[in-house]
């Protein structure tokens, strides 16, 4: 078995790129490429560093293809309560801290959360309890829960598509089996949705938004993104800030009396 030359043809295939594109890409020769990927010729780490490059792999994904042509891995992977990792505890917790009194958390490339700050404890705390959000510390699983915030989540079809279809891609992206199996366990809800393919709802937002309904409470939220901006560390990589805002001036009144 060609190990090398596996991961080379399969990460080809999933960006969808000929032997011929990758080969111009990283300039190199295409009998030279073909030769690799069959396992006539050794990459050198420059040239496994350059595919890796061309392929847009994750950090764990180049570790995984330098150690298997022989050598070792150009990234770290520490665990985040490492004292190395303190700066990136502190930058988090600052920017989740500083985010009040508006909720925001972190989550790493799985969607587990890791961190959190008050009010989003607290509105989760009123939507489906402490002990719900202890037994799904997945925001995943927590939002697609039937005792979760699913039931609490206005045009729920719609948002369940679009989040599927976003851990499908990433899932796709990185080839990561966690995110795989999380897809899989998840994808079946769509069975149960009124629509199949639900239409794009009216806002006045061009963000879409989410919205929170219990009892008379309710809760409309749009979100950025927070990543590394060159991690050098797999789970730095993996790493994303979710900063929740007020999408309308009932809720940002609600959150700031």
């Amino acid at each position: 078995m060609n190990k090398i030359g596996d991961i080379l043809r399969h990460w080809r295939q999933v960006r969808r790129m000929s032997q011929m594109d990758l080969a111009l890409e990283t300039d190199v020769s295409t009998k030279h490429l073909s030769f690799v990927e069959t396992g006539r010729a050794q990459p050198s780490r420059e040239l496994v560093l350059k595919l890796s490059h061309s392929l847009n792999l994750p950090l764990r994904a180049q570790n995984a293809f330098l150690l298997a042509s022989g050598f070792a891995p150009q990234f770290s992977e520490m665990p985040l309560a490492m004292a190395q990792m303190e700066i990136i505890q502190d930058t988090l917790q600052r920017i989740v801290s500083n985010h009040e009194p508006y909720p925001a958390l972190v989550v790493n490339s799985t969607y587990d959360i890791l961190l959190s700050n008050q009010k989003f404890k607290e509105i989760m705390g009123w939507y489906v309890g402490v002990e719900t959000v202890e037994k799904y510390p997945n925001i995943y699983r927590l939002m697609f829960a039937a005792d979760g915030l699913r039931p609490y989540i206005k045009n729920w079809p719609f948002i369940q598509t679009i989040l599927l279809a976003r851990l499908w891609g990433e899932a796709a992206s990185s080839q990561d089996a966690t995110l795989q199996n999380l897809y899989e366990e998840l994808s079946p809800s769509l069975a149960n949705a009124p629509e199949k393919t639900p239409h794009l709802p009216e806002s006045d937002l061009p963000v879409l938004d989410l919205t929170l309904q219990k009892e008379t409470l309710q809760l409309r939220f749009f979100s950025t993104i927070t990543t590394f901006g060159t991690p050098l560390d797999v789970t730095v990589q993996g790493l994303r800030i979710d900063c929740m805002f007020p999408a309308d001036a009932e809720t940002k009144q609600l959150l700031t009396a």
